[in-house]
């Protein structure tokens, strides 16, 4: 429960203090991720190395791990006294309440190809809430940044979800994640409903699909197999947004959460209901 009438942003915006520099924690999560999405395209067209974690298709380059020790670098000189979870690095604790969740590259697969559609991410959490995010496409040179209780942002502009109010007419984005039973689900979807919608990608980024449903340029967004890293900053970008995110059978979700659903208000309760087998398009008017 909140006190003194604080909102909750308030709250926790003053629980928070400034950085070593004298930061935000919004202004410091900005700087991490431009910085490493600049390392990332200074990388992306030199020769790599690859390797592979679990799976056929889960590859880690050497701009993976160099992205991610510059962010842990300033969020430690920074916040030295926060966690940090990232994607590539065992975690670090030091009994705070505050976390950084981090993807130094989301979209490694493009990466590694050559696709310039990749992004970074960074969140800050208070135990499983989620009170900034911040994505970095390096590429576009395009920060979407949302803060608990303000205002989902593009480059400092507000940003909201897209107005359809029928699948039928959506712009859809999907992945198939890892997981090879997950993906075929998803498949399955596409299969049966892509027909009778506007368009659907296949984005390489859970990261900027997310970013993309927040801004409007898609209407919806579905994925079978996150990690904290994919989602924690993507969670609250469209929920500032204007647009709702649940698992696939309609539950909240939070940083842990695998399978979601994003969308507009009007799109999402849709886009969940060919999820689970009980809504056929067609039955909606635009």
């Amino acid at each position: 429960m909140l006190t003194c009438g604080l909102t909750r942003k308030e709250n926790w915006l003053t629980r928070l203090p400034l950085s070593r520099s004298g930061r935000t924690a919004l202004e410091v999560a900005t700087r991490a991720a431009e910085e490493a999405g600049s390392l990332l395209l200074d990388q992306m067209y030199r020769e790599r190395q690859l390797s592979y974690k679990e799976g056929r298709a889960n590859i880690v380059t050497e701009a993976d791990m160099a992205a991610e020790k510059e962010i842990i670098g300033l969020l430690q000189h920074e916040y030295p006294d926060h966690n940090i979870l990232s994607e590539e690095s065992p975690r670090i604790a030091n009994g705070s309440q505050y976390t950084w969740v981090i993807d130094p590259m989301d979209g490694t697969n493009n990466y590694a190809y050559g696709i310039p559609h990749f992004s970074v991410a960074l969140a800050l959490v208070d135990d499983e809430e989620v009170l900034l995010g911040v994505t970095y496409d390096p590429v576009r040179k395009e920060v979407f940044a949302a803060d608990r209780g303000g205002v989902a942002r593009l480059n400092g502009q507000p940003i909201a979800v897209a107005e359809r109010t029928s699948v039928e007419h959506a712009f859809i984005g999907c992945d198939m994640g890892y997981e090879p039973e997950a993906g075929a689900r998803v498949l399955d979807i596409v299969r049966a409903t892509w027909p009778r919608m506007a368009g659907l990608r296949v984005m390489g980024s859970a990261v900027l699909g997310l970013a993309y449903v927040a801004c409007g340029r898609l209407d919806g967004y579905i994925h079978p197999s996150l990690y904290p890293w994919d989602l924690a900053g993507g969670i609250l970008l469209v929920q500032e947004a204007g647009g709702v995110v649940t698992g696939w059978e309609g539950e909240p979700v939070g940083i842990s959460s695998k399978r979601v659903v994003a969308g507009s208000k009007a799109i999402q309760p849709q886009l969940l209901g060919l999820v689970r087998g009980e809504y056929q398009p067609g039955l909606e008017s635009a």
